[in-house]
């Protein structure tokens, strides 16, 4: 319920172009040049897929990069163009003035005094041949960054990625079945992805740089002479065309802002929040989420007619506002259902079987026993290869199925070597989004790879820097900022007995305690 009512709210923000506005208006601020149109793709993809689906945060931003990119080639073909005109076989015709300025017949060049005309045509040819390069290397960098970012921002909110939504559920079975509460929820996930987010997006930024210029454009900014304007011409005019903010959308950016801020103050940690007026349970992340999502098929998308503070002195524009029915509200069943990842829900439904049968089978229990050799090895190091075998495996499997299949078997192994579950559940969990290397590894590299700008060498180049980065920073993060956070270094004590749904067999054969009391006792 939680994952569906923010996918309900993200469908009102596509059906009212918000995600498209905010992009538009990103990349208008930044500067024409690439490497700030670089950023500027980045940081909308980034944040909108925190809150929205980061397939449908790709697919947004793909038809953008390639009207950049389109502008991008018009502008350094204008600089081709300007570079031939020095080639001409016959002289170029000049204007002479006389000493008052007055324009005298035009002159031809003497030949003898102009360049030679081979070394003329194979500089002009080396400076076409750079520029074809030079825009390739943009179009690989912008398309690899655009489905990056949106990687990256899934993870900072617990709402923006599957994963981080499958292994909230599955944390909370497995602590309810020790009698313990799951301290995980949305606000103190912020403090937890937000940081370790904002670290690779930032090192994206620097490492597509340097993918594209060199490694000397971190020491100095190299100058690029060719004008950008046309694409900053381009972006305003977009923008335009967009027209000023809508009733409807200022009611949706109202909702979204009241969403996020009930999902961070209900439970924030260091303060009381407005769950604590509720008994303990009674609500959860999943409540406001959907009570907006209720509020978005009732609030109008046109102002009542009442309000005349709405109405504007041009005709025309007052005219359009209150044209249509007098009743419409910002969201309809048809919308949403044509518009909402139902099979995004459903592979989720299906993993959270798929993961109680390997529960009830006794599947998890039986490779955590397995995975038990690794006791001999510190908590530290276990995280680190766990993370680095399901970084692995995503990159061949969805990050959902991923999840799913892992996170029992790796919150069972915690229990059996004396850990709080989270602390190998949680990097497990990241990692399933650390997927940069192959296009099939997520639906965002699969857009951008079919661009056709890409081949598998060029994402596995790019993306295999970023999954050695990104592991180590999880790591080094959780042994620092998350562990206070969850005190993953404290054990509960209702995981020194067995589960309530063992503990009647261990009682009739007689064994009271389970072995991982006797590994924390030696």
């Amino acid at each position: 319920m939680l994952f569906l009512g923010s996918l309900v709210v993200a469908v009102a923000v596509e059906k009212w172009n918000l995600h498209k506005r905010l992009a538009l208006r990103t990349l208008t601020l930044v500067g024409p040049e690439p490497k700030w149109l670089l950023l500027g793709i980045m940081l909308p993809t980034w944040f909108l897929s925190m809150w929205m689906s980061n397939t449908a945060t790709t697919a947004m931003m793909v038809p953008i990069v390639t009207a950049i990119l389109q502008q991008i080639k018009a502008c350094q073909t204008e600089g081709t163009i300007e570079e031939s005109m020095m080639d001409e076989p016959n002289g170029i015709c000049i204007d002479v003035e006389d000493e008052h300025g007055d324009v005298t017949k035009p002159e031809k060049m003497d030949m003898s005094e102009r360049p030679d005309a081979t070394t003329t045509t194979a500089t002009t040819t080396a400076n076409r041949a750079e520029r074809e390069k030079q825009f390739l290397g943009f179009a690989k960098t912008f398309s690899l960054a655009t489905a990056y970012s949106a990687n990256i921002g899934g993870m900072a909110t617990l709402t923006g990625t599957p994963p981080n939504v499958i292994f909230k559920g599955l944390a909370d079975e497995l602590f309810a079945s020790y009698g313990e509460r799951n301290p995980v929820n949305f606000a103190n996930w912020i403090a937890v992805g937000l940081p370790l987010s904002l670290i690779l997006f930032v090192f994206l930024w620097m490492w597509m740089l340097m993918y594209s210029q060199g490694w000397r454009c971190l020491l100095c900014w190299r100058k690029d002479h060719t004008s950008y304007e046309r694409v900053r011409e381009t972006l305003r005019r977009e923008y335009a065309r967009l027209g000023p903010m809508s009733f409807a959308e200022v009611v949706v950016t109202i909702n979204f802002i009241a969403l996020a801020l009930l999902w961070i103050t209900r439970s924030p940690g260091f303060m009381v929040g407005w769950g604590s007026l509720f008994k303990p349970g009674f609500v959860k992340d999943s409540t406001p989420a959907v009570f907006i999502a209720v509020i978005l098929f009732i609030l109008p998308a046109r102002p009542p007619s009442w309000m005349g503070c709405c109405r504007t002195k041009n005709a025309a524009i007052t005219e359009a506002l209150y044209a249509g029915p007098a009743y419409e509200p910002i969201l309809d069943w048809d919308t949403v259902n044509k518009r909402l990842a139902w099979g995004v829900l459903l592979l989720m439904g299906g993993g959270f079987a798929m993961a109680d049968a390997c529960q009830a089978s006794g599947l998890s229990e039986w490779m955590s026993e397995n995975l038990g050799g690794l006791s001999f090895m510190s908590g530290w190091t276990v995280a680190l290869l766990l993370s680095i075998l399901i970084a692995g495996a995503t990159e061949v499997t969805s990050n959902a199925a991923t999840t799913t299949l892992f996170i029992p078997i790796v919150g069972a192994l915690a229990v059996n070597l004396g850990l709080n579950p989270l602390y190998l559940m949680i990097p497990c969990t990241i990692a399933a989004s650390l997927a940069f290397i192959l296009p099939v590894a997520t639906p965002p590299n699969a857009i951008v790879f079919a661009t056709g700008f890409l081949r598998v060498k060029d994402m596995a180049l790019a993306g295999i820097p970023m999954n050695i980065v990104a592991i180590i920073a999880l790591n080094l993060a959780l042994n620092t900022w998350i562990a206070p956070v969850y005190d993953i270094f404290h054990v509960q004590k209702g995981f020194l007995v067995m589960p309530n749904s063992t503990m009647t067999s261990n009682v009739t054969t007689g064994l009271s305690t389970p072995n991982v009391l006797y590994n924390i006792t030696t």
